[in-house]
């Protein structure tokens, strides 16, 4: 088997980091190292990665995710290189579900699915608007983007993140597509998703950057036509579209569903808003390549 290196960008990430370090540990098979990459953080998240077993990397601060990862990319020994965010706890199954995947998928960039957790109102509307796309139901299946939320390839890949925050990984998931790397999104094992978006101010921020992020894939993204087209035309968002999407993917979720329902109302003002955020970019787009000026830490 393949030996294997989970890479962690981190910053500002002591609530959650000690947690996913731990489910990694348990893992059978657990990974052959950790590496957590700290960008800059200014609260313990380097101390308690290194005292449950991590090896620190430190970087400048100035990298943002994607040139966090490639940090660690380049510090990986494993043949295969495992990216996960800083508030992914990977699920008991998680790393036999991984070795399953790089058996049957060799050579591919893998994304895992995600489960969630909220504690609000808010915290349940942020995951219901943007991450049921990833719920662990259905089977592999080629795709044209992963998120770097959970996302294994070949350390010898000929590929590397942007260096920004916001749409990096649909950066390189284009850029994999060009170089004719299968792209595989596989729901059989997953994480849960332990963020801290509990606020409707959080829940802002966040659609701020995943609408520049929507912007900014536009002209290169490879999931659908009709996704370049909304990206630049973000009508959708306030006819309210994407919520009968929503529902239909919350099928075999009984328990999300009926969360679905009673939010109804919040979900329409979150739909709304996202699409006032998104309407910043129908002038102009950001740059597909490159971050000036803009953050979201």
């Amino acid at each position: 088997m393949p030996s294997v290196s989970v890479v962690i960008p981190a910053y500002n990430a002591e609530r959650a980091i000690g947690s996913v370090i731990a489910a990694l540990h348990e893992q059978e098979p657990a990974p052959d190292e950790i590496i957590v990459v700290d960008d800059g953080s200014t609260d313990r998240t380097g101390e308690i990665a290194a005292e449950l077993g991590a090896r620190v990397v430190e970087s400048d601060g100035a990298r943002f995710a994607g040139g966090a990862r490639n940090r660690g990319w380049e510090a990986a020994t494993g043949d295969v290189v495992v990216f996960l965010d800083s508030d992914a706890i990977p699920c008991p199954d998680w790393g036999a579900g991984l070795t399953r995947a790089l058996e049957e998928f060799p050579g591919a960039i893998i994304g895992c699915g995600r489960t969630f957790k909220a504690r609000s109102h808010w915290g349940w509307v942020t995951h219901l608007q943007f991450e049921t796309p990833y719920l662990p139901q259905g089977e592999p299946r080629p795709v044209g983007f992963v998120s770097s939320y959970c996302m294994a390839l070949p350390r010898e890949a000929p590929l590397r993140f942007d260096s920004s925050y916001g749409g990096e990984d649909g950066v390189l998931c284009a850029d994999a597509h060009a170089a004719e790397i299968p792209i595989v999104f596989d729901p059989r094992f997953h994480a849960t998703h332990d963020d801290d978006r509990e606020t409707f101010d959080r829940l802002r921020r966040l659609q701020r950057r995943r609408a520049y992020a929507l912007a900014r894939l536009g002209p290169v993204q490879q999931e659908t036509p009709r996704k370049r087209l909304t990206s630049a035309f973000p009508i959708h968002y306030f006819a309210l579209m994407r919520l009968p999407a929503i529902y239909w993917r919350l099928r075999q979720a009984p328990e999300l569903r009926s969360k679905f329902l009673r939010l109804l109302p919040l979900m329409i003002v979150a739909e709304w808003t996202l699409g006032m955020s998104a309407s910043k970019y129908v002038l102009r787009r950001p740059e597909v390549r490159g971050q000036r000026g803009v953050s979201f830490r």
